[in-house]
């Protein structure tokens, strides 16, 4: 999907806020959280999104959390603070944060060539000297997704995932690039999974252990886990399901855990991730820190090569905005969906700010529109001396 940031028009929330709250008694009444509450159960409404989640840190302090909305379409049953949320192509951040593991670790350079890379195997003289940044940032040629056919595998985690990605890469390696490499910005999944298969390649472990092992565990996000939350034990005690509409016309379903929940696993590299609302939270502050040169998974001069951007504003496995008004300065961000479900996740560094949206549901529009709306009304919200009240 695209990553362009939409143009809309902001609903007046604050406004409304003042309005049904009194000067007077607001900062005693209300919390951050109650208000980041009422926010969300407004633009959930407002957008007829099944159930949506909301996480604020400002400072490295949680501000507040909220979900409103259904596991399930009309089934009755209440999102949970703990649900897990598959984040779509936010994913790609991951995958290029451990690209910058491997790299500190001298397994490979930016400016690695896949011809070093691919040295076994056949490719088209045109993709050899293509690097590892170039592919991060979508400059590599790389068209942007496999075949129909391929979407259709469904390989179990280990050997035989790593190989069905080995082979579905090479069948894109082989015929020339769609386009000159580095000459030209083409949103990518296929060059998300070869980075993918680089990192399997030079360590001979499937990606997904290798997030584990670089980037869950050392970060504490022990929600993680790839295609779409299991849902396990009773109906109330599992986890939410994606949702869409399988016809343009026809009503919107659940899609539950099987074989159509998500994409193929092949193509986890680009977009293949769930996790809870604090662990989202938890990744994109380390990337805050890393802005301002403290993180604590990579050094500082990685994480600035993480978020510079390259053409069209992408960085790598971020989009840097420049600045808006509403935000004082620039913004670090990247949305994601798989059709089913939506995430959006915003830092914007001088305010310290992390916010993270999220919906089980697939209708990307009117979730990327909600999401933009929170997030700005809610920095604003942050803004107002007396944190919610306009002056």
């Amino acid at each position: 999907m695209s990553y362009s940031m939409p143009k809309f028009c902001v609903q007046n929330f604050i406004l409304l806020i003042f309005l049904l709250f009194p000067f007077d008694v607001f900062p005693q009444q209300m919390n951050f959280t109650e208000i980041l509450s009422n926010a969300l159960i407004e633009e959930q409404h407002a957008s007829k999104l099944v159930g949506m989640g909301a996480i604020v840190m400002q400072n490295a302090a949680l501000l507040g959390q909220a979900v409103t909305g259904e596991r399930k379409i009309n089934s009755g049953i209440e999102l949970s603070i703990d649900d897990q949320w598959h984040i779509g192509s936010v994913t790609k951040s991951i995958t290029a944060t451990l690209a910058a593991r491997l790299i500190e670790q001298g397994l490979m350079d930016w400016d690695t060539p896949l011809a070093e890379i691919f040295t076994d195997h056949d490719i088209h003289p045109e993709w050899q000297a293509v690097t590892v940044e170039q592919l991060l940032t979508h400059t590599s040629g790389a068209r942007p997704n496999f075949s129909i056919f391929t979407n259709f595998s469904r390989p179990d985690e280990g050997e035989q995932r790593m190989q069905a990605r080995l082979d579905a890469v090479l069948s894109v390696l082989r015929s020339r690039p769609n386009s000159a490499p580095g000459e030209s910005f083409n949103y990518s999944n296929v060059g998300y999974t070869i980075v993918g298969v680089i990192a399997e390649e030079l360590t001979e472990k499937p990606w997904e252990e290798l997030l584990r092992q670089h980037v869950f565990s050392p970060l504490g996000l022990d929600s993680a886990g790839f295609g779409p939350p299991i849902i396990s034990g009773a109906e109330n005690d599992g986890q939410p399901e994606g949702h869409r509409r399988w016809l343009s016309f026809g009503p919107k379903v659940a899609v539950g855990t099987g074989t159509f929940a998500d994409n193929s696993p092949i193509i986890g590299p680009a977009g293949s991730v769930h996790m809870s609302l604090v662990d989202l939270a938890k990744y994109a502050q380390e990337h805050l820190f890393g802005a301002k040169g403290k993180g604590n998974l990579l050094d500082a001069k990685s994480y600035q090569q993480l978020q510079t951007a390259s053409l069209e504003n992408y960085a790598s496995g971020w989009v840097v905005t420049p600045e808006r008004k509403w935000a004082d300065g620039p913004l670090i961000w990247h949305n994601g969906s798989n059709t089913m479900w939506y995430a959006l996740m915003v830092i914007i560094p001088v305010k310290d700010l992390v916010i993270v949206v999220t919906a089980n549901d697939g209708d990307i529009d009117r979730a990327e529109s909600a999401a933009w709306k929170l997030v700005q009304n809610v920095t604003k919200l942050l803004d107002s001396p007396t944190q919610g009240v306009p002056e």
